[in-house]
């Protein structure tokens, strides 16, 4: 408990650490006017009303952004402020700017704003046909990606039997407790600070001070505590909510304050992709896998957002943890009217799981053989070949996992019949996900690590904590590394101004990357110290290196740059390395079907995955509960369900179904330790892949116990019911 006083003292404390807890009482408040209409051409805004409503102060829109009006990083098709026409219902039109919240809202419903609706599509199929609306110039795919190995017809040729099949996964909603929340002060030089809840500082630095246009380095971003995010505060959305409080902040000159509510926040940050999987697999009658042709298109609603890197993450994965001597995979990123996806745990990779892994276990029912068996046939093994081509020369521990979690679950020995309405069904499902950025861009990190006279380590990184445990890690690493006890070491808040580039906190990436630059920077401080001790005589076999910066009564620190080598992965031929390193792992579960009502409950889950080295074992466990848990609810319950009319029906957590531990049952953890060669901690990340599993798991067990296969997400009571009765 010292330890986590020292390293965390307003956490334990209760003192306010939140944004939200942090707001100076002569604030001002900002709030979005958003669009009535999923796709409408804007025809004009008037809000003379508005600003006689007592304490607006401005009202606001795209002509007075100072800078460049987009709020996007990779495809910039997104305006900030939307002027000319809207493409979804979370596109703002304006701001109110005002006194007090209550003033903001009142404002904001008195802003006029007339619309010429347009026709929306809001159904991916929809969107591919010729005739369909067209969300921007040109058609309505943004992007396209494509895998080829082998010969695909020979593949098929030598086939005995060919399944194919189509599989439909939902938009999830990541829904962390805490919104979007920011605040930006005025600095007399112009500039400003921003504390917000900010996964990725630098990113929103950037993003910001494009809009507000100011150099970066006028802007200072500090990442307050996160009350959680899982992707959805790593798009767009703290780039708006930032750059929204910093321009009422430059027009007002006080500091302002912009807070979404609940209803605001699911509809304005990124959301997982829905998604259609065409999938069509060749084998042989012994379980040989000879040939895979995938199709896989993502919605990624009104706008690209990080879209392409969530499809190319997809399209890698496409074929599973198998080796299929013949592939042929393109994958789609389609526009439509629907609110934007993004970043979620996991980018991509649980889709094609889902896809990937129903069908092998269909592939096994079609063949008579085990499910299991055909998986331990097939997979992916040291030495085996990719879709993309990539040998992997690593361990890889998917077949001591699946061996792992099907003894745990009781394969060999399946009870199906509990009552005459209840069955009891087992799913396996293997999981494999590439680590850090892979084929998605040239991935590295800085940390600095110093020593002060008082004998406090303190790490300096521009990763945040939002949970993780990933601080913990970080100080647990450097204490190694320097020999000191952990309670000695603080890692520094996030803040742009005075902490290296680390890069963003997303894709498992904290421990991989910082971790070892921290690693890095602690080490060649290790060196300095020692050889500054040993020159001034320092008797280092009898006092601790570290007390000797308490003699030079000086602060002494290192930096360090950990960079993976990149990937040689081709995208555009959809050929070669994509990732360097990979997480392997299994889940299995029971569930208990109610064939009268199709309710399904899940009555145990197992998970077993290779995280090369534990820096800390129980974060690690908590980690791997956690994602499994999430997953299991994108394969039961959770569904962001919009209307015809492109409003979003369930923006809040009474209507959408987020599961509580009491819908969980207890969750079973095996660590498996294989150290990864790529990095000196040899450490694999474990933040995402488990979340692939559950839901392909959870639909095999539904299957196993009742006969009939869903084939869409969730797997809601009404879907089974119509199966099992053929309606």
């Amino acid at each position: 408990m010292a330890t986590l006083r020292h390293r965390y003292p307003d956490t334990v404390f209760g003192k306010p650490i939140y944004t939200a807890d942090q707001i100076p009482s002569e604030a001002v408040y900002v709030k979005a006017v958003r669009s009535r209409y999923p796709h409408a051409i804007v025809k004009r805004i008037d809000f003379s009303e508005a600003l006689k409503v007592g304490g607006v102060l401005h009202v606001l829109t795209a002509k007075d952004v100072p800078g460049v009006n987009l709020s996007a990083g990779i495809v910039f098709d997104r305006p900030f402020l939307a002027y000319d026409r809207v493409r979804c219902m979370a596109d703002a039109v304006a701001l109110v700017v005002a006194d007090d919240p209550l003033a903001a809202d009142e404002g904001v419903e008195k802003v006029e704003v007339e619309y010429e609706p347009l026709p929306a599509v809001m159904d991916l199929e929809e969107a591919l046909k010729e005739d369909a609306p067209k969300i921007h110039e040109g058609d309505n795919i943004c992007k396209h990606y494509r895998v080829r190995k082998g010969d695909i017809g020979k593949g098929f040729r030598e086939s005995d039997v060919i399944l194919e099949r189509t599989y439909r996964t939902q938009f999830q909603e990541p829904a962390p407790i805490e919104t979007e929340a920011a605040y930006a002060k005025p600095r007399p030089d112009g500039g400003l600070d921003i504390v917000g809840s900010i996964q990725n500082p630098f990113y929103v630095r950037n993003g910001v001070a494009k809009i507000l246009g100011l150099p970066p380095e006028k802007v200072n971003v500090v990442a307050a505590a996160l009350g959680g995010t899982f992707g959805g505060k790593s798009d767009e959305a703290p780039w708006d909510v930032s750059a929204m409080a910093g321009l009422a902040g430059l027009y007002t000159g006080r500091p302002a304050v912009c807070i979404y509510g609940r209803d605001e926040s699911i509809i304005a940050h990124s959301r997982r992709h829905a998604s259609m999987i065409r999938y069509r697999l060749g084998a042989t009658r012994d379980g040989l896998f000879k040939a895979a042709e995938i199709e896989i298109y993502f919605d990624t609603g009104a706008y690209a957002s990080v879209g392409p890197l969530v499809l190319l993450r997809a399209i890698v994965h496409a074929t599973g943890p198998y080796e299929i001597e013949n592939v042929k995979a393109d994958a789609y990123l389609v526009y439509t009217n629907n609110l934007v996806a993004g970043s979620f745990r996991g980018l991509g990779n649980p889709q094609v799981h889902f896809a990937a892994e129903s069908h092998v276990d269909l592939m096994a029912r079609e063949l008579g053989m085990d499910p299991v068996e055909l998986r331990l046939k097939n997979c992916l093994r040291k030495g085996s070949v990719t879709a993309t081509g990539e040998r992997l020369e690593d361990e890889v521990s998917l077949e001591h996992a699946l061996r792992i979690v099907a003894d745990k679950i009781g394969w060999g020995e399946k009870k199906h019949e509990v009552s005459s309405e209840i069955r009891r069904g087992y799913g396996v499902a293997l999981v494999y996900h590439g680590n850090s950025l892979g084929p998605e861009g040239e991935d590295s990190a800085e940390a600095e690590v110093a020593v002060a006279p008082d004998g406090l380590v303190r790490v300096k990184i521009g990763l945040t904590e939002y949970g993780t445990g990933a601080s913990y890690g970080i100080a647990k690493i450097a204490a190694e590394t320097l020999g000191v006890s952990e309670d000695r070491v603080v890692v520094e808040k996030a803040v742009t101004d005075s902490v290296p580039d680390t890069g963003g906190t997303f894709a498992s990436r904290s421990t991989l990357m910082g971790g070892n630059a921290v690693r890095m920077a602690a080490k060649r401080l290790r060196d300095r110290l020692e050889k500054m001790a040993s020159d001034a005589g320092w008797p280092l076999e009898q006092r601790p290196i570290i007390d000797f910066v308490a003699e030079t009564g000086e602060e002494i620190s290192e930096r360090a740059v950990f960079r993976l080598p990149l990937c040689d992965y081709d995208p555009e031929k959809g050929y070669g390395v994509a990732y360097l390193q990979y997480t392997y792992g299994a889940v299995g579960v029971t569930v208990l079907v109610d064939t009268l009502t199709g309710v399904v409950r899940l009555e145990k889950m197992v998970g077993a995955f290779d995280v090369g080295r534990a820096i800390n074992r129980s974060f690690v466990i908590s980690q791997i509960e956690g994602a499994l848990t999430q997953g299991a609810a994108y394969g039961l319950t959770e569904e962001l369900i919009t209307g015809r009319t492109g409003r979003l029906l369930n923006p809040n957590f009474a209507d959408y179904l987020v599961p509580t531990a009491a819908d969980m049952p207890p969750v079973d953890v095996v660590v498996l330790e294989n150290p990864s060669p790529l990095t000196p901690l040899g450490t694999r990340t474990i933040g995402e892949p488990p979340i692939c599993g559950p839901a392909p798991a959870i639909a095999n067990a539904v299957h196993d116990a009742t006969g009939v296969r869903v084939f869409s997400l969730p797997i809601t009571a009404e879907k089974l019911v119509k199966v099992l009765r053929n309606i």
